[in-house]
């Protein structure tokens, strides 16, 4: 993809921004720090690459997460747009990663605050987008009951997920759905290191749940019929978040 042109974000449509945002693994406030020795050897390679100090990180994977205040090197088709001192806002996603990390450029734009915040913004949200679109139903809801699935003790694995099943009873439908007022959802209860993280539902709690539905044979042997589940942190949020969900699926319905 062509980096947008420069002369900051009004010139990137929300399109444009949405689009990079979505395909790039590392995003970084960088600035430029040095041009090329002069006389030294000039290679094919060396003209499409610039060295970037990492300022402040907007998305990251795990192993590019530290890389505050580090140097990169930045694979770009348009580095002569980018001159020694200006900071900009990187799109990009990692090439190498060992002495020295190399990122190639999806795109950037020029550094401003708001421009920060907006980015900061779209990539904060990201996470719970790509939840929303893979899920087969999104309720509003309150837990009924919650109990185990295994109803005598067996010999368990170190790292088992301890199965509960809640029934919820639905309030309000975001997407999917066939109207039923009470469905069942199945939950890790265990807070072993596998699934500390994943939701734990309890009666009485309210809010909103971001559910996978399993068939009857993917279910743990004691379910065995179809079901709802919850294993990531994402697949329960608060009510206070309606809005968020709520633009999360309008933009994937919208075929952004």
């Amino acid at each position: 993809m062509k980096p947008p042109e420069k002369g900051g974000p009004n010139r990137m449509s929300h399109a444009e921004l949405l689009r990079l945002v979505d395909e790039a693994g590392f995003i970084f406030q960088g600035r430029v720090i040095r041009q090329r020795t002069t006389g030294a050897p000039v290679t094919a390679a060396a003209l499409k690459t610039v060295p970037v100090v990492v300022e402040e990180i907007l998305l990251s994977t795990d192993p590019l997460r530290g890389l505050t205040g580090r140097e990169v090197t930045l694979v770009s088709d348009q580095p002569e747009a980018m001159a020694e001192g200006t900071s900009f806002l990187f799109f990009t996603n990692c090439v190498a990663v060992g002495d020295h990390v190399v990122v190639r450029e999806l795109g950037h734009m020029e550094w401003s605050s708001d421009a920060l915040r907006q980015v900061a913004q779209l990539a904060s949200e990201r996470p719970l987008q790509q939840r929303v679109a893979a899920a087969d139903l999104i309720v509003t809801g309150r837990v009924i009951s919650c109990s185990p699935v295994e109803t005598r003790p067996a010999a368990k694995s170190r790292h088992d997920p301890e199965w509960w099943i809640a029934r919820v009873e639905v309030q309000s439908a975001i997407k999917g759905g066939n109207g039923s007022r009470e469905i069942e959802v199945l939950f890790a209860n265990s807070t072993d290191i596998a699934w500390y993280k994943a939701p734990k539902l309890r009666e009485g709690a309210s809010g909103i749940l971001i559910l996978q539905h399993m068939e009857s044979n993917e279910a743990p042997p004691e379910v065995a019929r179809p079901i709802y589940q919850i294993t990531h942190p994402l697949d329960a949020v608060p009510a206070e978040r309606l809005p968020e969900v709520q633009r999360a699926h309008d933009t994937i319905k919208g075929g952004r």
